[in-house]
């Protein structure tokens, strides 16, 4: 089975890496993450990247809702892949302006 993990946030990650490192256990083909915000204090997310000792995941969405963190992910030779909100709140701050 391939596995992705949904959560709010993400910070040091420890519930998140328990999770994946039992499902990779299990069998899983594939375990991925999806956090909505990437805190990651102390760049905590070096961790969870290639040849970290939290790297159990395929591969790792975040939102770019905090991109002083977003930004230094590396996403062209990582496991990271930052989504962008940003013409979402646009389109939604359009919406509700013209009502």
């Amino acid at each position: 089975k391939h596995i992705v993990i949904v959560d709010d946030l993400v910070q040091t990650g420890g519930t998140l890496f328990e999770s994946g490192k039992v499902l990779k256990e299990a069998g899983a083909a594939s375990v991925n993450a999806f956090v909505s915000h990437a805190v990651f204090p102390n760049d905590s997310w070096r961790r969870f990247n290639v040849g970290g000792d939290r790297a159990c995941f395929d591969k790792f969405w975040v939102t770019n809702s905090i991109p002083t963190v977003t930004d230094k992910l590396p996403v062209s030779d990582g496991i990271f892949e930052v989504l962008d909100l940003m013409d979402l709140i646009i389109n939604d701050l359009d919406h509700f302006s013209s009502t």
